[in-house]
Order: C-alpha cells, then structure tokens, then sequence
C-alpha cells in the first residue's frame, strides 16, 4: 500500500512535512481523509482545522483556505495542501480558537 507523505504548506513556511497514517481536510463537500493508496485528486480546501495523524500522534494546523492535492509518488502517495494563511496548534481545541482569529482576521 506504501506511504502516505503530507506536507501543509503556505507561501512562508512549510508548517509540517513528513509521513502520516491519515490526513483529514474540510472541503466544499465536507470533511475528507486522505490515506495512502487514495485516489489522485485536485480540490479545494474551505476555512477549518486540518488533522495529521502520524506515529508520534496528531498535529493541527489551522488554515484559512486553499488546495489540495493528491497525487501518486511512486509507491507512496503525495497529499499536499496549499493555503494562505494558517498556524500550527498542540489540540483540536486550541487549532479551533486560532480558526476563529484566523477569520474574525479577515
């Protein structure tokens, strides 16, 4: 089944990139996980909380919006998500509470 390698980058940083077991976004159509193997895709991402789950647990980043893309990568498959504005938290809860800045910013 291979990898699945995830980064979440905005136009200044690359605020996380590594290997992960699942990638959770919020699309136009609802929440979408992201495992190795998933089919190749291009969409969107809407404002929420974007979730890595990795070996060593989970990270949450809070984004403002942007893409994602899904690709092949040899055996392993490539999630990437492109937003404009996010920031890394250490919970659910505290990605939340930076969403709400993160808007109420716009």
């Amino acid at each position: 089944m291979g990898t699945l390698n995830v980064e979440v980058l905005t136009p200044e940083a690359a605020l996380f990139r590594g290997p992960a077991s699942m990638v959770v976004v919020r699309t136009s159509l609802g929440e979408m996980a992201v495992l190795a193997g998933h089919t190749p895709l291009v969409g969107d991402v809407t404002a929420g909380v974007v979730h890595v789950e990795t070996a060593d647990g989970s990270t949450f980043v809070a984004v403002d919006g942007g893409y994602l893309n899904v690709s092949p990568d040899g055996e392993n498959t490539s999630a990437t998500v492109l937003v404009g504005v996010a920031q890394v938290a250490t919970s659910r809860e505290s990605a939340q509470a930076a969403l709400s800045s993160l808007v109420a910013a716009q």
